[in-house]
């Protein structure tokens, strides 16, 4: 017995030790942020009091909003405008959550407005974006976002139906838990200290920037005529079940979060829906932390649903794109001017 409770101990210091010297690295060195990310955020650190609108999301506002378009439109609306893009390729809730707040980090002297879409979080993660792409915004706040969503989506569960959740997620909770823990011991983090390592890779994704170093990548072509055909027979389909629909407590919380953040660090946040094949308005439960304009409906917005500006069910085109920055800067500059 005695032996055993040695060894016990000798484990439980072992495992404190692990611990201790796992918060000493993460408190201590940056995290390893992947290379797409990290150009946008080298190149915004170092120009950040350049630009005074920033636009974060995925790809579908990174190939749909043109800062030079976006930025000459405002102007011929009285409401000049200098903008980055900083929308990434799969960045969904909570990842940029974590992004925007590493943007604030930067203490943008002139920043006055952000643009954030709006999405709900994930909690499965694409494999294609790759493992580090999943670990690098893992910290524990971002991770129970996550888990609050798996376990209680509606956000009105009862207990016993949560402990089904618990279950019945449990797929979703052991991901995420075990990408808390590479993010929390991920040693490898210190690599950016090293500067041979971190110049390859900000060179690596310097395209990330686009031609006019603004954040915008041209966009690719249009659908083919077989994709066309069904994406207006899933377009049909989406118009006639299309509902309001409240966000789930999670993602309605995180967005009051973010909003309250932006504001804090003396900007206004506005939130956006790009025009996507799914036409669900989504709708705050109570009163909505910051302005949405929503771009997902066919019938109010049928140009930006013609299968010759549609790459695919989330993508325009580049002409679609030109067409929707025209738009989404007048009505910006039309909500910002409002009493």
């Amino acid at each position: 017995m005695a032996k055993t409770g040695k060894s016990l101990l000798y484990v439980a210091i072992a495992l404190a030790a692990f611990v201790a010297t796992s918060a000493a690295i993460h408190a201590l060195l940056p995290p390893m942020i992947p290379k797409g990310v990290a150009a946008k955020l080298n190149f915004f650190t170092e120009h950040k009091d350049e630009f005074d609108t920033v636009v974060v999301g995925t790809s579908r506002l990174y190939y749909s909003v043109s800062p030079e378009i976006f930025d000459k439109v405002t102007r011929e609306n009285g409401l000049p405008t200098r903008t980055f893009n900083f929308g990434i390729d799969g960045m969904h809730p909570p990842e940029n959550f974590y992004v925007l707040e590493q943007i604030l980090k930067t203490k943008p002297r002139n920043l006055k407005w952000v643009v954030l879409e709006m999405g709900d979080i994930q909690t499965k993660w694409d494999n294609i974006l790759g493992t580090e792409r999943a670990v690098y915004w893992h910290d524990w706040p971002h991770t129970a976002m996550t888990l609050k969503k798996a376990l209680d989506p509606r956000g009105n569960a009862q207990w016993f139906i949560k402990i089904t959740r618990l279950w019945l997620a449990r797929r979703d909770f052991v991901s995420n838990l075990t990408l808390f823990g590479k993010q929390f011991t991920n040693v490898g983090r210190g690599a950016d200290f090293f500067p041979s390592h971190d110049r390859e890779r900000f060179l690596e994704a310097d395209s990330e920037l686009g031609p006019n170093h603004d954040g915008y990548r041209l966009a690719g072509d249009a659908m083919s005529t077989e994709r066309a055909t069904i994406f207006r027979q899933k377009l049909a389909q989406e118009v006639s079940e299309a509902r309001p629909k409240f966000l789930d407590p999670a993602t309605d919380q995180a967005y009051r979060s973010a909003a309250a953040q932006i504001r804090q660090a003396g900007a206004a946040p506005v939130f956006v829906v790009a025009p996507v094949l799914s036409q669900t308005a989504a709708r705050f439960r109570q009163t909505p932390p910051a302005p949405l304009l929503s771009f997902n409906d066919s019938r109010k917005y049928p140009e930006f649903y013609d299968t010759k500006v549609r790459i695919d069910d989330a993508h325009l085109t580049r002409e679609g794109a030109e067409q929707f920055t025209r738009l989404l800067a007048q009505e910006f500059a039309r909500l910002v001017r409002q009493p």
